[in-house]
């Protein structure tokens, strides 16, 4: 009941993401992805660019085969990609900043991973030939959804071990990477800031301060907003009936 056209910006959209993932990876220096050698740690990081340039070029060729049918479909594409590297570039320009605002996290990740969701749901109510007003909606609800995947996946770096995770857990801690949890614990604990914008972090330390992190309540906050996130997007959902 899919038709092709729907299928292939689903296919377009995963690789575009698989693309982003090789990419992350190689920022990252992460040794695993979804339980397996990353590409980076496998293959090397050139290698890793260049497979990661390639998946970009294949998603624009799939959606370039729909351009004459719909015009709008590659802008949409290429302004999710603009947002998810200015959201990446964003991150890495406040590593270690520990002066990072909850706001200012929030736009990060607006632009690192609720673009993506919100194109996946936009794009989905655009090629099942729903209204302009009802892919606006579908797109808000992907925003939200976006927002909440990301701020549940910043805790599990704390709560997980990499057998459950299959990817590097505690690697936010470990290169710098200000989310959620921490910004809130750092407000409760001046020794954690201090500790958390060092250049770099020793094992113990890294475990000691996800050990912080979670006494004092980072990871509580953080699914509290994200609740937060989950209710709008019901609601947002609730206008779809």
């Amino acid at each position: 009941q899919i038709g092709p056209d729907a299928v292939t910006a689903a296919a377009a959209l995963e690789i575009l993401h698989l693309a982003t993932l090789v990419h992350d990876d190689i920022i990252d220096d992460a040794p695993t992805r979804r339980g397996q050698p990353s590409v980076q740690k496998k293959f090397g990081k050139k290698s890793a660019v260049i497979s990661g340039d390639y998946l970009f070029c294949v998603c624009f060729s799939l959606i370039a085969d729909q351009a004459q049918h719909y015009p709008r479909h590659v802008s949409l594409f290429a302004k999710a990609i603009s947002a998810l590297c200015i959201g990446e570039l964003s991150q890495h320009q406040h590593n270690r900043d520990t002066g990072l605002s909850v706001l200012g996290y929030l736009r990060i990740i607006a632009g690192k991973t609720a673009a993506l969701f919100s194109l996946a749901l936009y794009a989905g109510a655009l090629l099942s030939g729903s209204d302009e007003k009802t892919c606006r909606l579908m797109g808000r609800i992907g925003y939200q959804a976006g927002i909440l995947f990301q701020l549940i996946d910043d805790c599990l770096d704390y709560e997980s071990t990499a057998g459950t995770l299959r990817k590097s857990v505690k690697h936010d801690l470990a290169e710098g990477v200000m989310t959620l949890p921490l910004i809130y614990a750092m407000q409760k604990d001046e020794t954690l800031r201090e500790l958390a914008g060092q250049a770099s972090l020793s094992p113990a330390e890294i475990s000691a301060a996800a050990a912080e992190v979670m006494r004092l309540g980072g990871l509580s906050h953080a699914r509290q907003v994200a609740e937060r996130y989950y209710r709008k997007a019901l609601r947002l959902l609730d206008q779809l009936n």
